[in-house]
């Protein structure tokens, strides 16, 4: 009785605490949500370029969440049990700067990552092993927005190998602007 209380208590504070950061439509919000273009790609070599609402970021050393060449998972880094996570720090001409995460569904710990393409969402599920993708970018000069894959979102996610099996992320998805 005491451990269903305490489940049911958890869910309801997650519930209130996943409210808190929704946005609830009004009669002047369209229905369908605006995407933009967000595109990427993540190399073997260390190197990020991300282009979005009309910037191109790039930066060098500074992939994270994995072993490069071959975006193997790591316990400390981006392999778990039930999703890879791969992001990197990127920055403008203009003096802005940027983070690009994206979390693709399954296990890839002491592995190289899977190649294939992955279709957006708004979150993987844990654990799961179809090729799901979520991708988000924020930029300094966003204020409080950043750009967000749902389950709506177009294009995909893709994971290409070179005959060495190092690997390179694409990211080409549609992403609506969501308010943090």
């Amino acid at each position: 009785m005491k451990q269903t209380f305490l489940v049911t208590l958890a869910g309801t504070a997650a519930m209130i605490s996943l409210a808190a950061c929704v946005q609830v439509p009004t009669e002047n919000t369209p229905q369908v949500q605006e995407q933009f273009p967000l595109r990427a790609t993540i190399t073997p070599d260390n190197h990020c370029t991300v282009e979005a609402l009309g910037k191109t970021y790039t930066s060098v050393g500074q992939v994270r969440g994995a072993v490069l060449p071959t975006f193997t998972g790591t316990s400390e880094g981006g392999g778990r049990d039930g999703w890879h996570v791969v992001g990197c720090w990127v920055a403008n001409a203009d003096g802005s700067d940027a983070d690009l995460v994206v979390v693709f569904s399954g296990d890839s710990r002491d592995k190289p990552f899977e190649t294939g393409t992955f279709k957006p969402t708004f979150a993987p599920p844990f654990g799961s092993t179809e090729k799901i993708t979520s991708v988000s970018f924020r930029a300094s000069s966003y204020d409080h927005e950043k750009l967000l894959t749902i389950a709506e979102s177009s294009g995909a996610v893709t994971v290409e190998s070179s005959p060495t099996g190092a690997r390179t992320i694409r990211v080409d998805v549609g992403a609506v602007k969501y308010q943090q």
